[in-house]
């Protein structure tokens, strides 16, 4: 009994291993010819963690079979830091701010300020609670998603302007201050808007320099309550094997979807090939460190939390709804990237409820 306990456990562990080692070829491979890696690389942090406990159950039993998992990990341990980081800094200091000469730059998916619960009672309240954060931070930049500047009392967008905020602009030429917006303390040169209203990008005077700043909200996936609670369902274990073809109408949403983001990847590549100013691309990616997209960006940019940043700094925390008490795993999808010639030295994902994610705040200083 014992022989075939152990057979089994093996050969779960050698599927564990192989599906956490081809999680991290998504960004070899581009979606629209094969979907499977790009799939299986919103997995990659679950079948890490899955493999890390059989080491420790090999280990607990004495077996030498724990060098499986650790072998697996090993292969594509460059992947670690992508998700877990020791060690970062959160802020710095007055002192250390006006030595480095550092900007701070806020990257929000405020989810029209409808909280986690989805429910336009509360706008307000957030919209309040969105300007303590403001108060609490005073970022220089703010790459917002999704934003309105209007609740049933609070004029939001005034309100920044207030603050010191004179410059916005959003991805609309009509001048409507919504949807994926830029407010900067910088002054702004120009605005390219990319494609629709969710890519702009902002041509701002620091200094003497000039920094671009990208403000993206790559599609989303267009996921119902059932999706979410399909999906709530999968990652507590309680879907049946049989209910999760590939036919599967929310993995289906995921399979367009991850093709979409390939597709706007293709437009945005020309923009990001152009080294000739320092440039900052800030907001919500919908895709985890292990996807296609970031994978290619992320030939260009740095990956601010990668510098210093500290635990695993989730930023999509999901929906909760009070009907159906349905919660949806926690991705880390909502980025500052940079250009080489700066630098992240500080990285701060603050828990909120104001939005179905968490802001994230990031000072950057220029490289001597």
């Amino acid at each position: 009994m014992k022989t075939i306990l152990k057979i089994i456990l093996i050969v779960i562990n050698l599927l564990l291993i192989v599906m956490l080692l081809l999680s991290t070829l998504a960004g070899k491979v581009e979606p629209s010819k094969f979907i499977g890696f790009s799939l299986l690389s919103y997995l990659y942090l679950y079948l890490l963690i899955a493999n890390v406990l059989f080491i420790l159950v090999w280990l607990l039993f004495g077996s030498k079979w724990f060098l499986l998992s650790l072998v697996g990990i090993l292969i594509r341990f460059s992947f670690i830091p992508l998700y877990f980081q020791i060690g970062g800094t959160e802020s710095l200091s007055q002192e250390e701010r006006a030595e480095a000469s550092s900007i701070k730059v806020m990257t929000f998916n405020v989810h029209l300020f409808n909280g986690t619960d989805v429910s336009y009672e509360v706008v307000d309240t957030n919209m309040k609670g969105f300007l303590s954060i403001v108060d609490e931070e005073s970022p220089d930049l703010l790459a917002l998603q999704e934003y309105i500047g209007q609740g049933m009392t609070v004029n939001l967008t005034e309100k920044l302007r207030e603050r010191g905020y004179t410059y916005v602009v959003s991805g609309y030429d009509s001048g409507s201050i919504t949807g994926e917006v830029i407010f900067s303390k910088l002054p702004i040169q120009r605005v390219v808007r990319i494609e629709g209203p969710s890519k702009l990008y902002a041509n701002l005077l620091w200094g003497d320099d000039t920094l671009r700043l990208y403000c993206l909200h790559l599609s989303s996936y267009g996921l119902d309550e059932s999706d979410h609670k399909h999906l709530s369902e999968i990652y507590h274990g309680e879907v049946p094997y049989g209910q999760l073809s590939p036919h599967d109408g929310t993995l289906r949403k995921f399979r367009r979807t991850i093709v979409r983001h390939e597709q706007e990847w293709q437009t945005l590549k020309p923009y990001f090939e152009s080294k000739e100013r320092m440039t900052l691309v800030a907001g919500d990616f919908n895709e985890t460190p292990a996807s296609y997209f970031y994978q290619q960006i992320c030939q260009f940019f740095k990956d601010s939390y990668c510098e210093s940043g500290q635990g695993f700094s989730t930023t999509y925390h999901g929906l909760l709804t009070r009907q159906r008490n349905t919660t949806f795993p926690a991705f880390r999808i909502d980025m500052v990237l940079h250009s080489p010639d700066m630098e992240a030295v500080a990285y701060k994902r603050i828990k909120s409820d104001i939005s179905d994610h968490h802001p994230v705040v990031v000072e950057i200083k220029k490289k001597k």
